[in-house]
């Protein structure tokens, strides 16, 4: 068994290059996939046979995925070091699904209604 090793950093607004916790690594080959996650200071380790994979860092919707090509020869034990510098994708986050925020607006108006209407018969 081999192993494909590194750390995942992401830039932030200014520019500055940060550890990336918790983002998902995945080796493909023609013979299926295995799947890491980067730990809190960003490193991550997967242990693979022989073979080419295609490592990829993800962290979507919020970062532009990075791949890079890994081989190892049969009958090797190699470490392969790959490192991912991940760019924000500028698409935004989103916190709640659209049908619970229009739910949300929907009863933030009638409480605001409600509200208004008492004050305005408590005042006349």
């Amino acid at each position: 068994m081999s192993d494909i090793r590194g750390t995942v950093y992401w830039y932030d607004q200014y520019g500055n290059l940060r550890l990336f916790p918790w983002v998902q690594v995945t080796a493909m080959s023609t013979d299926g996939s295995m799947v890491a996650s980067s730990t809190t200071d960003g490193t991550y380790i997967l242990c693979v046979p022989p073979g080419t994979y295609n490592v990829t860092a993800s962290s979507d919707p919020g970062f532009i995925s990075q791949s890079k090509l890994v081989t190892f020869s049969p009958g090797s034990v190699d470490n392969a070091g790959v490192d991912f510098q991940l760019q924000p994708s500028g698409k935004p986050i989103p916190e709640y699904p659209a049908p619970f925020i229009s739910a949300l607006l929907i009863i933030t108006i009638l409480a605001a209604t409600i509200m208004i209407r008492r004050r305005l018969l408590a005042n006349s």
